[in-house]
């Protein structure tokens, strides 16, 4: 699956942030971006640790919690999860958490005896706890066992907003994980189908400098969706809020409309070419918020490589162009911030249809 990726060039104003923010209720940690040994070292982070090893023999976690503590050796041993499990039940000393990992372990070993009823139950269990997981039942000759279709560490909450223009009711959960993962470095659609992950450190990033244009304070040497603060980003981002206190709120909705996008593109059309992607998702967020949308096509442009994203930036001025009847627009994109809202969302909207009739 090719995830959408917003580009980041530069979060080093940042770095000496290095304490936990909330806004509007997201938990913005810029630290968040390194492996946080605190979380996997807890309770929860601890059984988190042991049941991917159970199930996917997979020692990495355990092993963050205390060096070297399964080696390649030990692993070439047939069943050592299974041991080491054992032995971390017998550690155990709280009676709810000892029966909780007792109730995995007869998930692994025997998956008949456990019902769907259990099983979801099990599951919320340990979604409480921070493991949000979700079992598959595959054969085994006349016998089935349960597998896992993901593991993470971290919590998940339902994505509220609606798609703008795709008329899909589908139940999407934005995931905030408590440890690294390679897969939840930047902002993306994930891997796994029903959940997209927000960097909240990304939609920090663009809050800052959309306050401080807004405050008329220097953005010098700043990154606005991975771009350098240009006089179009400053115009459309002056324009996009109606205060400064729904500007953080505004830049997450833009973020889940542009991963909603690419989650739907691939669970209801198996499209997955990026470009098309990243096209359809800014003509949502234009068509959304059309100043922010417009901001971001700015950065876009602003690339100094040729990507996907600024691809899509172009492609949609050819076709803005084209519908408008004016190729200036692609000598000039600056002149489109001066169109009417009402026509640009038009065309946004006019864009997002045409391009998603070609896909059939």
């Amino acid at each position: 699956m090719v995830g959408s990726k917003i580009k980041r060039k530069g979060f080093v104003f940042l770095l000496l942030l290095l304490w936990p923010l909330s806004i509007s209720g997201y938990e913005v940690n810029i630290a968040s971006v390194r492996p946080n040994l605190m979380n996997i070292r807890t309770t929860n982070g601890k059984l988190y640790a042991y049941v991917v090893l159970l199930f996917n023999e997979n020692p990495h976690f355990v092993n963050l919690i205390q060096a070297d503590s399964i080696p390649v050796k030990l692993m070439q041993t047939p069943g050592f999860n299974v041991m080491q499990y054992e032995a971390y039940i017998r550690s155990l000393q709280d009676p709810s958490l000892k029966a909780l990992a007792q109730q995995i372990l007869q998930v692994y070993k025997d998956p008949g005896k456990i019902t769907e009823s259990e099983l979801e139950q099990l599951t919320q269990k340990l979604e409480g706890r921070n493991i949000v997981l979700r079992f598959s039942k595959t054969k085994d000759g006349n016998e089935f066992r349960y597998f896992l279709d993901y593991c993470i560490f971290g919590k998940r909450k339902p994505v509220t907003i609606n798609h703008p223009l795709f008329n899909v009711k589908e139940k999407i959960f934005n995931i905030q994980p408590l440890i690294y993962y390679d897969e939840f470095s930047t902002s993306n659609s994930t891997f796994y189908f029903d959940m997209i992950y927000i960097n909240p450190d990304e939609v920090f990033n663009d809050y800052i400098i959309s306050k401080r244009i807004i405050e008329n304070k220097s953005c010098e040497n700043m990154f606005f969706v991975g771009a350098h603060v240009t006089e179009d980003i400053k115009f459309c981002i002056k324009r996009a809020f109606t205060s400064k206190e729904t500007i953080f709120d505004e830049i997450w909705r833009m973020f889940e409309i542009h991963e909603l996008t690419h989650k739907i593109l691939n669970n209801y059309y198996f499209f997955f070419d990026q470009v098309t992607g990243e096209e359809l998702a800014l003509s949502s967020t234009i068509y959304y918020n059309t100043y922010l949308g417009l901001a971001i096509l700015y950065s876009y442009l602003d690339y100094n490589t040729i990507n996907p994203h600024r691809i899509a930036a172009t492609n949609f001025i050819k076709f803005l162009s084209l519908y408008s009847a004016n190729s200036e627009y692609i000598e000039k994109p600056s002149l489109i911030k001066h169109l009417p809202v009402e026509d640009i969302k038009k065309i946004a909207k006019l864009h997002f249809e045409t391009t998603i009739k070609n896909l059939k």
